[in-house]
């Protein structure tokens, strides 16, 4: 694999970087792929080249691999650098080459209203407005 080097603010071309590996498996949201190409898609599908943010390159689908019950489980693409196309893509989507694990927990709202400060639209204050199931 080779390094990338990503803006840690992306939007800020004067902020410090860091580098992320790039190899020849990457992994990318589920919603930034559909096999059919839909109007106002803009993600990859046939026929459809996607940008691979901050990479430099640009994949195109190939074949796409499902399991017994039909689910899509690997996407085969072609892979070139920016520079070499001639038409930009439509988008550049998130991707990561090596992920890690990790635990994510998911929370909801802490309270129940957007303003829990406020006496008029919590009139207990914003200890009774807390969500009991917010855990």
């Amino acid at each position: 694999p080779m390094d990338v080097e990503v803006p840690n603010i992306p939007h800020k071309s004067d902020t410090e970087s860091h580098t992320i590996p790039f190899g020849n498996v990457i992994y990318i949201e589920k919603t930034d792929f559909k096999e059919d190409n839909q109007p106002g898609y803009r993600r990859l599908s046939s026929n459809q080249p996607v940008g691979l943010r901050h990479a430099g390159y640009i994949i195109e689908l190939q074949e796409v691999v499902k399991d017994s019950n039909g689910e899509v489980v690997e996407l085969k693409v072609t892979c070139v650098k920016s520079a070499d196309v001639k038409i930009k893509p439509k988008a550049f989507i998130h991707w990561v080459s090596h992920p890690l694990e990790c635990t994510v927990r998911y929370y909801e709202r802490l309270f129940r209203h957007k303003h829990p400060e406020d006496p008029v639209e919590v009139p207990g204050g914003y200890w009774t407005d807390c969500n009991k199931v917010s855990l």
